[in-house]
């Protein structure tokens, strides 16, 4: 990790780090039947969301294989759908296949907003400083604050560190926004985040990354997103499968997290052995953990050999196999 990136990493961890979310998509969500609709068809809860606040949720195949993971956000007159730009078109095209006689329209709204993020424990000063406002107190809560040219909507987001907050407003504020945001924080220490002090600290806090962790060819339960599914709701698309795989037949593979004993991170895809040299699953991204002073990477392993606290080999791309601890959580 260079010294620019550390520096990131460290406003992070000890004052207030901005990321720059613009470029994620965003699918609204209209018409009288938008809340049934949307509750039939993904994984999480949404007929009983209350309004200004959200969730995280997953679109499933009939088969209960992952098409896409999401955040989304309930309003008066809408719902918001946040997601990753390269999956708006596949998650909009899949959602429309299913709108038979459903009073319900979607839109890609992506290029009317702007979208920042606030990670660290001085963030809640930061908005302060900015809004006279702290932010909303739970998870996923959204605070509207009228402001001149548009509301600006603060939503409880501590994704990366304990404290954290995501800013969405109209596009057309957004380069206001993003500089007052650089002004307030330059006494605060704030530094603005790259992709690789962004990956490393979304891997510390154990977020997976659809298309890297997680894919089409995976089930939500092999992935651990227990967050996103509701056990409660009733039927949606591939809800029996999940009901079945959660409470009956399990599933082959399970996400697990390993720390490495020494070397550099190993390289996505690389093989992961027991203690006898057989293979037991395969890295999907790995990164040099400054808090944990050791390469940490995500791995699918064999259910049976994903036990905590077990100890593993995995294989580097000098031909050499590092000793690693297998966990549930990195931090």
């Amino acid at each position: 990790m260079n010294t620019e990136t550390l520096s990131q990493y460290d406003a992070v961890v000890h004052a207030v780090g901005l990321i720059d979310l613009s470029d994620r998509g965003k699918i609204e969500v209209t018409g009288p039947d938008r809340v049934s609709f949307l509750h039939s068809m993904i994984s999480n809860e949404v007929a009983g969301l209350p309004e200004y606040a959200g969730r995280y949720g997953i679109f499933l195949t009939a088969r209960g294989k992952m098409v896409s993971d999401f955040y989304y956000y309930r309003f008066p007159d809408f719902l918001l759908l946040d997601i990753d730009r390269s999956l708006l078109t596949k998650l909009l095209g899949e959602l429309e296949k299913y709108i038979i006689m459903e009073e319900v329209d979607l839109s890609d709204v992506s290029a009317g907003y702007s979208h920042f993020s606030l990670q660290g424990p001085e963030s809640p000063r930061l908005l302060q400083d900015l809004f006279g406002e702290s932010g909303p107190q739970e998870g996923f809560e959204i605070q509207q604050l009228d402001q001149p040219g548009g509301h600006v909507w603060l939503i409880r987001r501590p994704d990366l560190a304990d404290q954290g907050f995501e800013l969405v407003c109209p596009a057309e504020m957004g380069s206001d926004l993003h500089a007052a945001i650089q002004q307030k924080g330059v006494a605060l220490g704030m530094q603005e985040l790259d992709e690789e002090s962004w990956n490393v600290l979304r891997t510390e806090a154990w977020i997976p990354r659809f298309g890297i962790d997680m894919d089409e060819t995976r089930y939500p339960m092999e992935a651990r997103l227990d967050r996103a599914i509701s056990l409660t709701k009733g039927c949606y698309l591939g809800q029996e499968v999940v009901a079945k795989a959660t409470h009956i037949g399990g599933v082959n593979n399970l996400l697990m997290g390993l720390k490495l004993d020494g070397g550099a991170p190993p390289a996505q895809g690389a093989r992961v052995l027991n203690e006898e040299g057989k293979e037991i699953g395969s890295v999907t991204s790995a990164v040099l953990s400054p808090r944990l002073d050791c390469p940490i990477a995500f791995a699918y392993l064999k259910r049976g050999f994903a036990s905590a606290g077990s100890r593993c080999r995995v294989e580097l791309s000098d031909g050499e196999a590092a000793s690693a601890e297998i966990v549930e959580r990195f931090l």
